[in-house]
């Protein structure tokens, strides 16, 4: 059972070292998604989430829509969001992330979204409007992969989510995130949505703790014939294959004259 609760709080922004970005924005606290491979879960230790899991609870950050530091925030790179999902199921019903984007359209920034939800597309006027940058992302085109790992909307639904965007004037990016080695397929992700995808990112799988056991367990079940590699990558820390992926990766994209951005990191 979801644990829901909302919290007033005085501001909504938060200074990050993200490159490119002056602030992050967070909407919520937790997330309802429950993706299995959530690296957001090392929140947990900043809540007043005792005796709850990752996935089982979440704040509604209700924020009074004034902006205290407006001459630091107006006309900067903001990025929504780094450890919750914008529109998590419970935005359906909370529309918090709408409000927020209601306020920073009266002030005027460069914002891009970031999501794996259609339910982006409830806001697609506003977004417009603010000519805000969304990032969708997709780790396979495989619909039981997905079922098996997390709560959020179909690959179909979100590869139509991206296409309707593009079709209406916005950016759109494609985050091939987290990618599974030899499982997620980057190409065949790319040859589905090129057509309405105007710039690609490339983020790894990287397995910390605590959700690390539960990937490889996962794996194991699931995936059996690739256990051993995961493994190796995993607990061995061989970083061959994705050294070999992202150059696969760069010659690819350079080929095809895709814009793109890589962003791989290993604890």
């Amino acid at each position: 059972m979801l644990n829901i609760k909302e919290i007033s709080v005085g501001n909504i922004f938060s200074k990050t070292s993200f490159k490119g970005y002056s602030y992050v924005i967070n909407p919520y606290t937790g997330c309802a998604s429950g993706c299995l491979y959530c690296h957001a879960c090392f929140m947990q230790q900043f809540t007043n989430h005792t005796g709850e899991l990752w996935g089982e609870f979440i704040d509604v950050k209700r924020w009074d829509g004034v902006v205290r530091t407006k001459r630091t925030v107006k006309d900067r790179n903001i990025l929504m969001s780094t450890v919750t999902d914008p529109y998590n199921p419970v935005e359906k019903e909370y529309k918090n992330t709408r409000f927020i984007l209601e306020k920073l359209h009266e002030i005027g920034c460069n914002l891009t979204i970031c999501t794996r939800s259609d339910l982006v597309l409830r806001d697609i006027d506003i977004i417009k409007d603010m000519k805000a940058n969304v990032v969708i992302s997709i780790n396979t085109l495989d619909e039981n992969f997905v079922k098996g790992c997390e709560n959020t909307t179909s690959i179909q639904g979100r590869l139509a989510a991206l296409q309707k965007l593009h079709d209406e004037g916005i950016y759109t990016i494609l985050s091939v995130s987290p990618i599974f080695p030899y499982i997620t397929d980057f190409e065949e992700i790319i040859e589905t949505s090129k057509d309405y995808i105007n710039e690609y990112w490339f983020e790894n799988l990287n397995l910390r703790q605590p959700y690390k056991k539960t990937i490889l367990d996962f794996i194991q079940r699931n995936y059996t014939e690739y256990y051993e590699n995961y493994k190796e990558i995993y607990v061995e820390k061989n970083r061959e294959y994705w050294f070999f992926l992202k150059h696969n990766i760069m010659q690819y994209c350079r080929k095809n004259k895709l814009k793109y951005k890589i962003d791989f990191r290993h604890s």
